[in-house]
């Protein structure tokens, strides 16, 4: 095969304007696939999740983030995004705590996933799904965005947390003295499991399962949930 110089040579002088234009955009060219390869970003390889940041830096860098991130012992772990069913369950469990207090007029404050929950004794910093506080909220420090006295928590669970949810999350959250009531909200399945906390400090597990449940929140006034009511235009 012969190269573009030996190319170039055969074609005649009368045409050299043309090859000089020829010339030109192949250079050009080529300086821009080297431009390309010098300016294009690295791919993004974990977020520096590797890189210890201590917890006052987490929260300056998460107020400037566009996305939620957990703090997990001086680590940030990046949120995946949820599901829309995901995210209506968590909505609507929550409206319909709401609504009971409302109704019944009783001094609970429930707040969505936007709520950051600080657990000391696992150096954590966590966006439950729904929280529900009583009376007043408990803030970290001189947060008003993050507090550490949750009474009951609701997680809805995904394929790809519900055994750290289950396990290694109710664990962490067991360690907070006014936490009373872990509520799973499961998504394959129209299933509510509701944790309770008993006077000598066990756990009873109550699992609901049909449209004509209703899951019980014990650390509510017996709040009744409505499986109906919370599944309803929720696609299995």
């Amino acid at each position: 095969m012969f190269g573009l110089e030996s190319v170039f040579s055969k074609i005649p002088k009368r045409n050299q304007s043309i090859l000089g234009l020829i010339k030109s955009f192949l250079n050009l060219e080529k300086y821009c696939t080297m431009t390309e390869a010098l300016i294009k970003p690295k791919s993004r390889k974990t977020y520096e999740k590797s890189k210890v940041v201590s917890l006052e830096t987490y929260f300056r860098l998460e107020e400037q983030s566009l996305h939620k991130n957990e703090y997990h012992n001086g680590i940030i772990k990046p949120m995946a995004g949820a599901l829309y069913s995901h995210t209506r369950l968590a909505q609507k469990i929550a409206t319909l705590i709401d609504m009971f207090m409302e109704d019944k007029d009783y001094e609970f404050i429930v707040t969505n996933s936007d709520t950051k929950v600080r657990i000391e004794n696992y150096d954590k910093v966590v966006y439950p799904d729904a929280v529900v506080v009583s009376e007043k909220p408990e803030f970290y420090k001189t947060r008003k965005d993050t507090i550490i006295n949750p009474l009951l928590i609701v997680e809805v669970l995904s394929k790809s947390t519900a055994d750290y949810d289950k396990g290694t999350k109710f664990e962490m959250y067991r360690s907070l003295p006014s936490f009373e009531e872990y509520v799973l909200v499961h998504q394959v399945q129209k299933q509510v499991t509701v944790y309770t906390k008993q006077a000598d400090t066990s756990w009873v597990v109550r699992d609901y399962f049909d449209d004509e449940s209703n899951a019980i929140l014990h650390s509510l006034h017996q709040c009744p949930i409505s499986l109906k009511r919370l599944y309803k235009g929720i696609e299995m």
